[in-house]
């Protein structure tokens, strides 16, 4: 997640100027696209066929609900995001969650099952948006996605033996699927693996040169007249799956299996979310501007609704579609919208061909498409950047390969909180401030108890919610026994401390209460008064002792300082305090 997707030069600038021109004598919308924008979702079009059909190949469903989603939902998605440039399509993380959703049901029940999930995916993604929640996505720590997104690819190449061999093992795990086959080798159709080889073979070979964009369509057609022309006994799309040459048609979901698609749709409408604003974050519009996510989530919304009320499967933002179309020099809307209506074309047209492709070559695009997901890079990062993001890959990304998919989403989600309030515990510190010799401040560390009739300013740096609460209390001067004691707590700059914290203070305010002394609260905010106030704390250690943060920095500091020095002397009379380190705000 988050990869930079960066612009490069064309390589076809003669068919971008031809299709320039041709765009003059056109009319409506399609007039105020650039050739650019039309040559680049061209080529995401054709490009996307056989990627939509292999994703819903992958999901366990008939390959059109892959290309009716792509007709219908890409272009909704490209008029209500906030990216210009971001393309929603078929992605393989969450076609494997759809394939965990529907992989109890009968073939012939998916249809209605998947129309209630997708739809359900879309009304999440657009109340997230709504909602504003695309700073939560900030809690799903990288190493959590790291370990996600790789179990993800390795999910994506296990589920594919068998239509890459010819071999189908009667094991449901995807790893002792894989073990199952290579330990059956006889059993293995030659011809399905050659197709399979064939296909990897000529995609590969066509990336190696200029016509690099169209490697998957051309190896998928080269691989469908091998078998096509050799009459070569192979399974094929059609075996399994008609592909009507008629366009989507309006379908309503059964509301009976909505409830069995919740957890499902809450998985995939995250996995979208997450990837959109891995996208977002990298990806500024033409004018320089980096998109609004929350607009992103509810384009995805937009998207998944309109491609579940036609039959399509759910769809989200695609980085190697949208690197596309960045490369192909994409500067609109359109770019990603016309992808609908070539692809309807292609159906209308070229169904009955679209049933001659070999099984074993879709599948064979997959594992390519999966084995490039594995970032090794990106996987090395994490993993050198210390024992806890380690774990917490490991043990997603194994996760993602041993339970279904939409809990090892969930699963993800929960560590990351954990990671995030684990980490923010560990990152705290109490730190007193004293006066050198010289009449400066210096921070130094916190006394580990109080002495008597002593004056000690205290900040906390780190977080003061309920786990760095336990911290803190370990971390503060013992208040227990000392006597005439005061302690300034500089709090300047939070707005809202938590129910556990401030119980903490009421606590040790009480401790220096019982031995004679007070405890002051200073720098409080607005809205941290108001939180004081409410909670009876302010009462509790008095208002007089609560100072307001003022624009100087030291001012409310200067001024509890002052107050505290004066009440000590009055308690010993005219002497000064015990401590002689008065303390600022630094």
């Amino acid at each position: 997640m988050g990869e930079t997707v960066t612009p490069s030069t064309s390589r076809v600038d003669s068919l971008k100027k031809g299709v320039g021109v041709a765009v003059e004598h056109l009319p409506g919308p399609v007039r105020r696209a650039s050739g650019r924008d039309l040559l680049s979702g061209f080529t995401n079009a054709i490009a996307n066929v056989p990627d939509g059909m292999a994703n819903a190949t992958l999901a366990g469903l008939n390959p059109i609900h892959g290309l009716y989603a792509l007709v219908v939902g890409t272009p909704a998605a490209s008029l209500t995001t906030g990216s210009k440039l971001m393309t929603v399509a078929v992605t393989g993380s969450m076609a494997l969650i759809v394939a965990d959703a529907l992989a109890a049901a009968q073939p012939d029940a998916r249809a209605t099952l998947l129309i209630g999930l997708t739809l359900l995916v879309g009304a999440l993604q657009a109340l997230f948006g709504l909602l504003r929640a695309a700073t939560l996505v900030r809690f799903v720590s990288n190493s959590v996605m790291r370990g996600f997104l790789t179990g993800v690819a390795v999910n994506i190449v296990l589920s594919q033996s068998g239509d890459l061999t010819g071999y189908y093992s009667e094991f449901h795990n995807k790893v002792l699927r894989l073990v199952d086959t290579l330990l059956h080798p006889g059993s293995m159709s030659v011809p399905t693996v050659l197709i399979s080889l064939l296909t990897i073979a000529v995609l590969l070979g066509v990336e190696r040169t200029s016509a690099k964009e169209f490697s998957f369509p051309v190896a998928l057609i080269v691989s469908t007249l091998v078998v096509y022309i050799g009459h070569i006994g192979v399974a094929v799309v059609g075996d399994s799956s008609q592909i009507p040459s008629a366009l989507p048609k309006f379908v309503l979901p059964d509301p009976t299996t909505l409830p069995s698609m919740l957890i499902p749709a809450v998985s995939v409408a995250i996995v979208g979310l997450i990837q959109g604003a891995g996208i977002s974050r990298s990806l500024p519009n033409p004018d320089g501007s980096y998109p609004d996510m929350n607009r992103d989530f509810v384009g995805q919304g937009v998207g998944n609704t309109a491609s579940a009320l036609f039959g399509g499967m759910p769809i989200g933002a695609s980085l190697s579609s949208t690197a596309l179309n960045v490369q192909l020099g994409g500067r609109s809307r359109m770019a990603n919208f016309i992808i609908g209506p070539i692809i309807a074309v292609v159906l209308l047209l070229l169904a009955p061909l679209v049933e001659l492709i070999p099984t074993a070559a879709l599948a064979a695009m997959l594992v390519v498409i999966g084995v490039r997901a594995v970032d090794l890079p990106a996987i090395r990062a994490v993993w050198q950047a210390n024992p806890q993001a380690r774990a917490v890959m490991l043990v997603t990304f194994v996760a993602t390969l041993i339970v279904p998919v939409q809990y090892a989403v969930l699963l993800g989600v929960a560590l990351s909180v954990v990671q995030y309030v684990y980490s923010s515990s560990l990152d705290i510190r109490v730190v007193a401030f004293v006066r050198d010799a010289e009449g400066r401040f210096a921070e130094q560390e916190a006394p580990s108890s109080l002495p008597d009739r002593s004056l000690t300013v205290l900040d906390v740096y780190g977080s003061v919610f309920y786990a760095g609460t336990d911290v803190i209390d370990r971390l503060l001067p013992d208040a227990l026994g000392a006597k005439d004691a005061v302690v300034v707590l500089r709090l300047r700059g939070r707005a809202d401390v938590g129910s556990t914290f401030l119980n903490l203070v009421k606590r040790y305010a009480k401790q220096l209460e019982d031995g004679g002394g007070y405890l002051a609260l200073v720098g409080i905010g607005p809205a941290l008064f108001d939180q004081l106030v409410r909670t009876g704390v302010a009462d509790l250690i008095g208002s007089d002792r609560v100072y307001l943060a003022k624009p100087a920095l030291t001012a409310s500091l200067d001024a509890a300082v002052t107050d505290a020095e004066t009440w000590l002397e009055e308690r010993e009379g005219s002497a000064p305090a015990a401590d002689d380190g008065t303390q600022r705000d630094t």
